[in-house]
Parts: C-alpha cells; structure tokens; sequence
C-alpha cells in the first residue's frame, strides 16, 4: 500500500514540475515578446539620404527585397551589405534615396515569421518649438451627447423619449435632415415642426445611423427630447511647436470630454494666449493645475484648431507674431535617436516660457500611443513651483541634444515628478 502512495506521490510530483515549468517557459516568453514589441518598432522614420545608425539589439533578421533599390543596407562603418538580409543583433545603418514607406520582413533567427516593420521616409524637418501656455477654444462637430433625462408632460406623466436611443458620446449631426451646430438651432426646429416624432442623424463610434425620437409636449408648451447636450468645450493647454507652414501641434493628447471621455470631433476652434496666474502643485494622489486665465476676441487669436485626436491638437498659425521663426527652429529628432538620460522641456510656469531639465527613464519604440518615453522633472526650481508634472503642461516640448524629440502629454497619479511623453512623429 505504501509503495504505491509513493509511485502515486512520484508521479504527481513529477506532473507539478512539469507543468511548473510549461508555466515558467510560457511567463519567459510572454516577458520576452513584450520586450521585443517594445524594442522593435512597426515602423521606423528615416530623413531622405541621411546614414541613420539603429542598434535595436534583437535576436531577429530582416529582408527588405522590394526596397533593395530604394534602402541601402549598411555595417556600423558604413559598409554596404551585398545581401538583401539583415541582422537585428547587432547595429546597422540605413539610407533611403526616396520618399515613402518601405516594407522588411522580421524573422526569428532566420526561420520564423514575426512580424512586417516599415521603413517611412520623410525629408529633413526643422520646428520651433513653442512651450506657451494657450487656451483652447473647441466647438464639435455636431452636439455631443452628455446622457438622458426624464421629462414631465403637459399631462403630468413623466416620460424619457431618448433613454435608451442615444448613448452618452454620441454627436447628433442633423435633425430632421437639417444640420445643426448649436443647441439652439436644434431647439427651434424642434418647435417648428409640429411632428410628434423627429429623425436624428448620429455619429456613433465613427458611424453615421439615423434614430427617431418622440417628442414629448412639456408643461411650457414646448417639445423635448430629454437629452443633455453640449456643442463646445474650452481648456488650458501648451503649444508643442511649429513647423515652417505654421502649422502647430499642442497637448500630445486629445481634448476629451469630461463626462463622457470621449475625443471631441472637431467642426471649428481657436487658439487664444494664456496667462498662468496661479499653480495648484502636484502631490501623491492628487495632480496639480495650472490656473488661468484666457482672453478671446478676433484681434488676439493666435490661430485655428483643425483637428483633435488622441494624439494632440492641430492647426494652423495665423497671427503674425506667433508665426515659425527659423533662427528660433531645431531639427526634429526621431524616436530611434532618442537616449536615456538627461534632456529638457520648455513650458509656461510663470509669465513667461522657460526650459527645464527632466530625465529620460524609459523609452518604448513600438507605443502605438502617446506613451513612448517615461520621463521625471529633475529641475528643482520646477518642483518647488508645479511638484512635477501639472494639468496644463501637457504638450511641453521635449528636447534633446538639440534636436525636439516629443511632447509631454500626462502625469502619474501616484508620483507627479514623473509621467509620459509622446514621440513627435506622432504629433505631426
């Protein structure tokens, strides 16, 4: 009896260290692919005709066959490679004789498929950057829906017309196959037509669908539909750069809504300076803010907003002061140049834009988002006035051995010295 409890215990022990190990293999793997995405971009930026050294230090090999004309591939001296492969384990160089987007194939040592990288070619940019402080001035594309709500009858019945046909985040875009870009323009056409049933055409989720809604006749005579909407929103911010077009960028991060936290889909804006008059500093659980003020009018605007995605603002400069200056431009550094180490932002912490030194901690080639670089404030006149990283300071431009790299664009909750920096292809 007791020889086989022990064969049974052998076993069963056996059994556990193998599936222990097929754990362990499986976590090494995991840990080891997420490394690789991070070291290893989709896609990779090259100025035209320019030696661009890339050390990705990655157990895989490329074949570009189809660019053999276009991309020359070259040792860490300088020496062409007569073979369209390529080692990813140790440096090469790359040189691009045309504009566009040109395709490798990655293998895992030689044999396996893993996944496709683009090389994109662009010319040799430079931009100014910026740092000021600017208030933003969205109106969307459409009104934006906040939720809904009941209302109360001329019968004295309560009612929700909408509930459950439009959904907090969507953009009603016409009613009654009339296009409408305030609240108010909705509501007098709500009243005009004397339909107990009305036709809205919505943006949901990047889709245009069309919904009826009844109309409900309220205790003042006047019809609703029992929806919170809200047709612009308006926020501090900081201008990132601009380019020689005077097309800018700003934020690093898109302008949300804050009750839906959905990106505002643009139909117009403006851009109008700021003046900080206050800092709420930063501390371990609670994010601090720079506080205001903003003056509008036409003789002021320093420019219009044409886009809001998750990666930033856009738009273009039109007041001549702010316009691009060239003795005040550096050349944009692209994400495989950026270093570890220390480097520097320009923000508006006062009355006026200054630089500031902060640390490089991590760096994530492949983020699909706006989080390829961790960066901490290291300057201690910073510190003692933000705590670090403050609502406001997103879109301070970052730069590096002269050359501007990215923006910041958010803070860690936990810890406001330190945060995230998008890279600038991203902002373009």
């Amino acid at each position: 009896m007791s020889t086989c409890m022990s064969k049974k215990v052998k076993r069963n022990y056996r059994l556990f260290l193998c599936v222990f190990f097929v754990f362990v293999i499986g976590l090494m793997g995991t840990w080891y692919f997420k490394e690789l995405e991070k070291r290893v971009p989709n896609h990779i930026y090259l100025f035209r005709d320019q030696n661009t050294l890339l050390n990705l230090s990655a157990p895989l090999s490329g074949q570009c066959h189809t660019a053999k004309e276009v991309l020359k591939i070259m040792d860490e001296k300088g020496h062409s490679m007569k073979s369209t492969s390529f080692s990813l384990g140790k440096p090469f160089a790359v040189e691009a004789s045309s504009l566009g987007s040109y395709q490798a194939e990655l293998k895992i040592f030689g044999l396996i498929h893993y996944k496709n990288i683009h090389f994109d070619v662009i010319e040799k940019t430079k931009v100014m950057p910026s740092g000021k402080a600017a208030g933003l001035y969205i109106r969307s594309k459409g009104l934006l829906v906040l939720g809904t709500t009941r209302v109360q009858g001329k019968n004295g019945l309560s009612y929700e017309p909408a509930g459950k046909i439009l959904k907090a985040g969507d953009t009603v875009q016409k009613i009654d196959g009339r296009s409408v870009e305030t609240i108010d323009e909705l509501a007098a056409i709500l009243q005009t037509d004397k339909r107990k049933q009305t036709t809205l055409s919505v943006r949901r989720n990047g889709n245009l669908i069309k919904v009826k809604v009844d109309k409900v006749l309220g205790k003042d005579g006047a019809y609703k539909l029992g929806v919170w909407l809200r047709e612009d929103i308006e926020g501090i911010g900081t201008i990132s750069f601009i380019t020689e077009k005077n097309q800018f960028a700003a934020l690093g991060h898109g302008i949300t809504d804050i009750d839906t936290g959905k990106v505002i889909p643009v139909h117009s804006g403006k851009v109008y300076p700021a003046q900080i008059e206050d800092i709420k500093k930063g501390e371990s659980g609670k994010p601090g803010e720079m506080i205001g003020s903003v003056t509008i009018g036409e003789e002021i605007c320093m420019g219009e907003i044409k886009s809001n995605s998750s990666l930033g603002i856009t738009g273009r400069i039109t007041k001549a002061s702010e316009k691009y200056q060239e003795k005040k431009a550096l050349p944009i550094g692209l994400k495989h140049e950026v270093k570890k180490g220390k480097a520097q932002i320009l923000c508006q912490a006062g009355a006026f834009v200054e630089q500031f030194e902060i640390g490089i901690e991590e760096i994530n080639l492949n983020s699909k988002d706006n989080k390829g670089m961790v960066i901490r404030i290291t300057d201690k006149e910073l510190l003692k006035r933000t705590g670090g990283i403050v609502q406001g300071m997103s879109g301070a431009p970052v730069i590096q051995n002269g050359k501007v790299i990215g923006a910041v664009t958010h803070v860690f909750v936990d810890d406001p010295t330190s945060g995230y920096a998008t890279f600038i292809e991203n902002q373009f």
